[in-house]
């Protein structure tokens, strides 16, 4: 079964209620807990029949067999509960009974055994492809144009060594000469080729699919530095989630890439996703943004970019007019969303490496979106009935 259809009753509020299922618990649920069993409820009707059967095959090596459906309930506890270890977790598991329940185990397993079967989940599950149809689903639940999209990044510090970079070899380039180049001249002609080539490299570049661009893409953990409030440089290490929220602060598309990634490099990746189920007319980006090449693509498919100017030699930016800063003050939703994404999903610092560390940020994210999904869906199921 390649093709999955999600039915709309899974954008429905599924938060039960402390009365509901008290009688099937060891003691009075949490409303943590409760929010718990709503996600793994919709998680799983995001799933195609294959991929379900693949999680709900039972391992059979060792004295005590575990679904991977389990394995799965677990990560996403793990992150629910903003615990750095694994070994925090199963531990959490040990002394609460509630939510042995819930991710439906008798015993916990082993610290080995649960990094042997995430591999396998991680295999059959990706939260790139269950966050595309949740949105496909919210956008046929909702039926609209995205009035002011907003993009913007935030670091995910981790616990790993970054990559470094790679030295120059070889002989220096010889600097380019400044100024005029002679007409006529090699220089010119040199010059000339040049632009042509940059500008065949941009046309293709705006012509590609996002998953071409996002794939050459820096993915591994690195090192960036960041300006804080203060004006002085702050150095991390880990990674970069990169996200393209609307008027809602509902991730419509994003992608993980290392924290080395410059945000101008993710955003017209992030438009083409967008753009395969929604339509937007303005894009909002911070002075992070400033480029030429967003510029000029939100030009070639009719939309307006707003992104504030930086100063430039001691001046001071140009100031926005009021309807545009009012537009502006729109990007507050994806900051929002940035905030609940670190200080609901994810730990201060990231413990798993490498592709296990970008698959739980790819995992919060699918989180953070089924909270704002169904937030949205339950105001509007509000209205209308109210209106009725």
């Amino acid at each position: 079964m390649n093709n999955h259809s999600v039915p709309s009753v899974l954008l429905q509020p599924l938060l039960f209620s402390s009365d509901e299922l008290s009688n099937h618990f060891f003691r009075q649920p949490s409303k943590r807990e409760l929010l718990l069993l709503s996600y793994l409820q919709i998680i799983r009707g995001l799933l195609t029949a294959k991929e379900y059967s693949l999680l709900t095959q039972r391992n059979r090596f060792g004295r005590t067999g575990y679904s991977l459906e389990s394995i799965l309930s677990i990560l996403i506890l793990k992150l629910l509960y903003q615990q750095m270890t694994m070994k925090q977790t199963l531990q959490l598991l040990q002394e609460n009974e509630n939510l042995r329940m819930i991710v439906e185990i008798d015993r916990v397993p082993s610290e080995a055994t649960m990094s042997r079967l995430s591999r396998q989940v991680e295999q059959i599950i990706d939260p790139q492809l269950l966050h595309e149809r949740i949105i496909s689903v919210y956008q046929k639940d909702t039926d609209r144009t995205i009035g002011h999209l907003s993009i913007d990044s935030t670091i995910i510090e981790a616990r790993e060594k970054p990559i470094r970079g790679k030295r120059a070899t070889g002989q220096q380039k010889e600097p380019k000469k400044r100024g005029r180049k002679k007409k006529g001249s090699i220089e010119e002609a040199e010059y000339q080729a040049r632009k042509a080539k940059e500008a065949q490299q941009l046309a293709q570049y705006f012509a590609e699919s996002p998953e071409t661009s996002i794939a050459e893409l820096e993915k591994r953990c690195s090192l960036t530095a960041k300006q804080n409030s203060k004006g002085q440089r702050q150095w991390f290490i880990g990674y970069k989630a990169h996200m393209a929220c609307d008027d809602f602060g509902v991730p419509v598309a994003f992608t993980v890439t290392g924290a080395c990634v410059h945000d101008t490099q993710a955003a017209i990746p992030l438009m083409k996703l967008t753009q395969r189920n929604f339509d937007f007319f303005y894009a909002l980006m911070d002075k992070g943004y400033v480029s030429a090449d967003i510029e000029a693509y939100v030009q070639m498919i009719g939309r307006r970019a707003i992104i504030p100017q930086r100063s430039y030699r001691g001046r001071p930016p140009p100031q926005m007019d009021p309807p545009t800063a009012l537009r502006y003050e729109a990007r507050t939703t994806v900051e929002r969303t940035n905030g609940e994404l670190k200080d609901g999903y994810l730990p201060v610092k990231l413990y798993r490496k490498g592709e296990q560390a970008r698959y739980d940020i790819s995992l919060a994210i699918l989180l953070v979106t089924i909270k704002k999904v169904l937030a949205v869906v339950s105001t509007r199921a509000e209205q209308r009935r109210k209106a009725a």
